[in-house]
């Protein structure tokens, strides 16, 4: 039944060498070729993901170079950042770390 069907269509297009020859070049560089059209569309998803990494990190960027210029002008919020992350401490006072167990 099908091959009947593509037999018919073998004999219409096997005369046309250019169709046949265009027909394995296409399915050459859709499927086998390095360079198939799923490589570019998940070096395109790559590329997206890159852009949105890099705005990721520029946004870092600024807000750690404002958290930079704070320390450097006020001390108040300075000797809170040493406080907190640092746990830098008085002589007369005494410091106690409690961690969490995550489960």
């Amino acid at each position: 039944m099908y091959t009947d069907k593509i037999k018919k269509l073998l004999k219409r297009y096997a005369g046309s060498k250019y169709v046949l020859t265009l027909a394995v070049f296409g399915a050459w560089l859709i499927f086998f070729d390095n360079a198939n059209i799923a490589g570019w569309i998940s070096d395109l998803n790559d590329v997206e993901n890159k852009r949105k990494q890099k705005m990721h990190y520029q946004k870092e960027i600024e807000r750690m170079k404002e958290n930079i210029k704070d320390l450097n002008e006020n001390d108040e919020s300075l000797e809170k950042y040493a406080r907190e992350n640092l746990y830098f401490k008085n002589d007369d006072e005494d410091v106690y770390v409690i961690e969490e167990d995550e489960e």
